[in-house]
This record gives C-alpha cells, structure tokens and sequence, in this order.
C-alpha cells in the first residue's frame, strides 16, 4: 500500500477512535432477558487504580513478613569479601589470592604516681625531656612507658598468606605505626649509629616493619619442611610484641630487656622428621639480635624444641648462639659469644576449670663483657644474666579475666647494661566490653635495685613530692579493638 492510500484511510481510523472512546466512557445500553432494556454504569478508572494499589501493598506486605529477617554483616564476613575482592582483581590476584587482612588498634593512659604525672623529665641519659616519657626510664621498654599522657601505642595492620599444600609459597608482613614502631627494632634503616641521637632519623620513627618474610613448604624425604627468610619475631619468651595476645596489658620487664624482639635470617622447621606430632623443633640462622641488617663479623643459631602432650601442658625450650658481644653493639672480631636459653611452660589446671598458669625462666652470658676496674686495658670476664616469670589467670566470667604476673630481673654483673636487679608485680583486668572490643585497666608495681648516684648512667631521680627513687606505682587503662 501506497503513502497516499494510507492517508486517505486514516479519516476512517479517526472515526473509529472517537466511537470506540465513547462507547468505552458512555452509558451502554443492554437488552436484557425479556426485551427490557438496562445500562450498564460507567466505568470507574480511578477506583479500578485505588483498588489494585491496596492490593499490592497488602501482597508486598504479606511477602515482607514472610521473609527471614536479613543477617548480621560480620566482621569475618567483610574480611572474606575484602579478600575475595582482591583475589579478583585482574593485577592483584595473583597477589593477594589467599591473603588474610586483621590487626589492631591500641590506645592507652598511662600515670606515674611516683611522678605524680608531672616528672617527665626524659631517659635516665638526659634525652625526651619534657616528653611525657616515664623519667624513671630505668630499665628499656618496647612500649607503654608514657607518663600522664594519652597515647596511640600501636596500630598494626597484618597481611598473612599461609603456605599449604596446594600453595606451597607463603608470606607474611606485619606493620606498625605509633609509639611501638620506635622500639621493635634497633639496627637497621633509620636506627643506624649515625641516626641514634635525639630528633634524628630513627628516633622520632613511627612507623615500622615488625615482620616481612616469605615461607616455602619445601618437601623433603616426603615430608613438609617449611623454611621462612626475611625478618621474624623472635621465638624466644613467653610474652609476645603484640600485647593483644598477652595476659597482661604492659610488657613485663623481662620481656624488655632479657630478650631479642625480632630477627632478620632464615628459619626451619624440622617438625615431621620427630617421632611424634606432639613434639616441634625449628632451627634458626639469623643476624643477631633486634637488627635489619647484620651489626658484627658473625651470625647466631637458634633453636626451639616444643612438647604438647595434651591441649592442657606444653612446654619449651628456645636457645641462641652467637658471637655478639658487648651489649650487641660493635663488631666482635675476637668471637666473644652471646647465649642465652629460655624456658616456658603453661597448664590449664583440670581442678579449678578457670585458672591457668605460666611460667617463663631466662639464663644468658656474654663473654668478654666486664672489664677489671684496675686493670681496664686487661681481658675482660664473662658477664651474665637471669630472670624468672610466674602468671596466674582466671576467668571470672565470660568476658572478664584477672592476670597477674610476678617477675624477677638480674643483671647484677651488667651484662645488659643495667647493673643491677628489679622485680614488679602487676595485675590487670581484662574485659571485652563489645564484639572485638577490649578494656584493659591495670595497676603495677616496680623495684628497683640499680646504681642510683648521680654520676651514674642508671642515676634515677628522686619522684616530686618526697618519693624515693627506687619504687614506682603504674596505674593506666588500655583499650584495643581487633579486626
């Protein structure tokens, strides 16, 4: 059909539309049975509307009740679609495929009452004046050594992959920011000699690598032998740098200065080669102690051998070995050889269902460390030190735990560089006030037996107000939150 047939046609589509529209809003007439005639009323559109509207709202309303209500987003739940995100991303899959995201935030206030929160006078070497640092910095700390200040101690930020079977390779980095990250590690990128004086590079760091390194299953006779490279905790103490997974909320004083925190080198782990699985053994090949880098001409070995006989005992004993010398601190060409073994040991007593205990003990030496007063240009002798930790737990409820810990710390002959002994007593009272959520309020007590003239490196100032200089209660409350 042609374009002018069409438009003669279309006056008769006109028509029919006006009829059709009358027909649809007029009265109709019907005949009925009988001949009579009846209308039909018209049609109501906007009732027709109102009554379909009512309808499905009531349908809508009867699915929503019916419906499971929508479940809780978990924080497990957002670490997994995080992951699963990364594994899908066309650059970072490869990458992160198998990574676990987690951390924590930790925050404190800490108070001095020897100080009465205005002695912060700086480091027993004159340094951090006015600083808000604990000025009865007798001893070393990894942390938690503030004096009436609020303080972001940690955020740690953890990127885990575990090396399995179907994916033999592994890698770990863990990263610090605040107050922590100065202390972790002492050798190394901006903690060298020429970065060891006040408001240098180093000093003011807030930012750390406590641990980076890579793991290969490597198999071996038809076993599994994990072998880590790069930069580790150290497996020595009971106590670990990330205070979340310790019973008390500060570090013990044998934590911060009997032992290594981390090192840089090379482990193995010859577990599957033991009889039983309820025995572990890990040998180590490692810088030194607390370094990035290696400080001397020489390496230290290590080991830890394990004993679980039952989810309620285990047991350790972790060693090291190495020509370190003179507090770590130069180059031994004369071999003077640093060692220490350590002990822990923890039992969940079957008798009293909520209390558990743990023990630590140290023994380290130093040869070549002390010299003769008279004869300094002489050998020097071997200097050593010890320590031993008691911890008692107990649950009161299902989110409230007491800790205490008693500690004693000798280092009489000055082997790490103290000269003398000390012990504390703390107790703190853990409670998880909300999902992730921990409240840690804590009281502790120091002594201190250490030289305390004034021509002393270790000098400690008398506290304000009376105090001696040998004593000192804590009081502070940390809270911490893990993701």
């Amino acid at each position: 059909m042609d374009g002018r047939k069409v438009y003669l046609l279309l006056p008769f589509f006109v028509a029919f539309a006006i009829f059709a529209g009358g027909m649809l809003y007029a009265d109709v007439d019907v005949v009925t049975e009988g001949g009579k005639v009846s209308k039909v009323s018209t049609v109501d559109l906007a009732a027709l509307k109102a009554e379909l509207k009512r309808e499905i709202k009531a349908e809508l309303a009867a699915e929503r009740v019916a419906a499971p209500p929508a479940p809780a987003v978990s924080e497990s739940a957002i670490s997994s679609a995080v992951s699963k995100a990364m594994e899908e991303n066309g650059v970072l899959g490869g990458l992160f495929k198998g990574v676990t995201a987690s951390g924590f935030i930790d925050v404190n206030y800490l108070y001095n009452l020897r100080n009465h929160g205005e002695g912060s006078g700086g480091d027993r070497d004159g340094s951090h004046q006015g600083s808000g640092r604990n000025s009865n910095d007798a001893i070393n700390y990894v942390g938690e050594n503030e004096d009436n200040s609020f303080t972001l101690e940690n955020f740690a930020m953890f990127l885990d992959k575990e090396a399995t079977d179907e994916h033999p390779v592994g890698w770990q980095m863990h990263t610090y920011w605040g107050e922590k990250a100065q202390r972790i590690t002492f050798l190394g990128p901006g903690n060298d000699a020429d970065a060891a004086d006040d408001g240098a590079a180093g000093e003011n760091d807030r930012f750390a690598l406590a641990t980076a390194n890579i793991t290969w299953n490597v198999p071996i006779a038809g076993r599994r032998v994990p072998v880590t490279v790069g930069k580790m905790y150290t497996w020595i103490g009971y106590e670990l740098v990330e205070n979340i997974g310790n019973p008390n909320y500060t570090h013990g004083t044998v934590y911060n200065n009997a032992i290594p925190f981390t090192h840089t080198g090379m482990s193995i782990d010859v577990s599957e080669f033991l009889p039983s699985d309820k025995w572990g053994l890990t040998l180590y090949y490692v810088n030194g102690w607390d370094s990035y880098i290696d400080n001397n001409e020489t390496k230290s070995y290590g080991t830890y051998l394990t004993w679980q006989p039952n989810d309620d005992f285990f047991i350790s004993l972790a060693t090291i070995w190495g020509g370190e010398g003179d507090s770590f601190g130069s180059r031994q060409e004369n071999g003077a050889a640093t060692q220490m073994y350590d002990i822990v040991a923890t039992y969940s007593l079957p008798q009293v269902e909520k209390l558990s205990l743990g023990f630590n003990f140290d023994w380290g030496q130093t040869e070549d460390q002390l010299k003769d007063t008279d004869d300094p240009t002489g050998p020097a002798s071997t200097g050593h030190w010890w320590a031993a930790v008691g911890y008692a737990m107990y649950d009161f409820t299902d989110n409230q735990q007491g800790a205490f810990r008693y500690e004693y710390f000798d280092d009489s002959d000055g082997a790490k560089g103290f000269g003398g002994s000390m012990y504390t007593l703390t107790y703190t009272h853990n409670i998880t006030i909300a999902e992730n959520v921990l409240l840690r309020p804590e009281v502790r007590y120091n002594k201190y037996a250490i030289p305390s003239t004034p021509d002393s490196d270790d000098y400690l100032s008398p506290g304000d107000k009376g105090n001696t200089a040998d004593d000192e209660f804590i009081i502070g409350v940390g809270a911490e939150y893990v993701f």
